[in-house]
């Protein structure tokens, strides 16, 4: 991976993303938290892992600790500039970040987790998840299923999104080593703003899908256990080997009453 979320990256990241159901996918993580601790209660604090530009924790309640966690400087500016009540935001890794407090939810959403592309780093991101976990607390993540991968890899896309003052058109590119489910993907980025003309940029990408059962391991192996999961925004609904995209519900080991 030689580049990814650059500065240019990050100002057109919002834009190419435009009509993600971000408030639809913060219900349905607090409903996975309830439903998965057993309770209803409130939620205290939230931890974003790779937070991005912000636009899940914005969606919280103003009462509720925030903290967003995310490599990229620039990307955080955005969502430092979103003003969200009661936030913080840390540029750090997040596989070895300390915020130095627990939460009540942990997650890391928008495949984050498939960025991790080794089992070490697998091991990490979920030690890290451990760490600021409350003993009864919960965290969600999202991820790129193997089994249908295997047999519908990626192909080639292009995106192109435009508001009133910008436009960006984005053509991805996967290469996909099928042996480890592994797929390096070459963007390139097409942006303008209003009055300008269209400045040329790239990004590589390197991704991985995963097993449930590669994630179960590496989770008990971080002190974690995998207390739900199912095809993204589907609950009570088993994984199939059709659904490109899983969740699972990570709780302390034994923490949560069976």
């Amino acid at each position: 991976m030689t580049s990814a979320f650059s500065n240019r990256y990050s100002a057109a990241y919002d834009l190419l993303n435009e009509g993600k159901p971000y408030h639809d996918e913060v219900v349905f993580i607090q409903n996975i938290f309830s439903q998965t601790a057993g309770n209803s209660r409130e939620l205290t604090s939230v931890l974003d892992l790779g937070c991005g530009s912000g636009k899940h924790l914005a969606e919280f309640k103003s009462t509720a600790k925030k903290v967003g966690v995310d490599r990229s400087e620039s990307m955080l500016a955005e969502a430092v500039n979103r003003k969200i009540p009661n936030s913080n935001f840390i540029v750090n890794d997040i596989c070895t970040v300390n915020v130095e407090m627990r939460f009540d939810l942990v997650y890391s959403l928008f495949h984050v987790l498939s960025y991790q592309i080794t089992e070490q780093d697998l091991i990490l991101f979920f030690r890290s998840i451990a760490q600021h976990l409350e003993k009864d607390g919960v965290a969600v993540v999202d991820f790129w299923h193997r089994t249908p991968w295997d047999r519908d890899p990626p192909i080639t896309r292009i995106t192109r999104r435009k508001s009133k003052s910008a436009e960006v058109i984005r053509i991805s590119e996967p290469k996909c080593n099928l042996l480890i489910g592994v797929v390096e993907i070459h963007m390139d980025l097409f942006v303008k703003s209003e009055g300008d003309e269209f400045t040329h940029f790239t990004e590589d990408h390197t991704m991985r899908s995963y097993t449930l059962g590669e994630l179960s391991l590496a989770a008990q192996l971080a002190g974690l256990e995998i207390s739900a999961s199912g095809p993204w925004m589907q609950q009570n609904q088993p994984l199939l080997s059709s659904d490109w995209y899983g969740w699972v519900a990570l709780t302390h080991k034994q923490s949560i009453k069976k």
